[in-house]
């Protein structure tokens, strides 16, 4: 093997490397940015829930509300 050869060896592997570590980070990060992803949806499908429970309740409350209003419009 001539030195051009073990040079240009050299500078492929070195590449490798440091391509491998880029892409190794890479991988890392996605894979924690999936995790993250999926416990925020998680906590907006509990939030969404309880939402729209609260939203149930003040519904509910205006409705009656509406009616006692009614009864005494008409009542007076």
């Amino acid at each position: 093997m001539t030195w051009e050869i073990v040079v240009g060896l050299i500078a492929l592997i070195g590449c490798a490397i440091s391509l491998g570590g880029v892409l190794a980070k890479l991988v890392r990060t996605l894979t924690r940015l999936d995790v993250t992803i999926s416990a925020l949806e998680t906590t907006l499908a509990e939030l969404k829930s309880g939402n729209d429970a609260a939203h149930r309740e003040i519904w509910d409350e205006l409705e009656e509300h509406d009616e006692r209003i009614t009864k005494l419009e008409y009542a007076g």
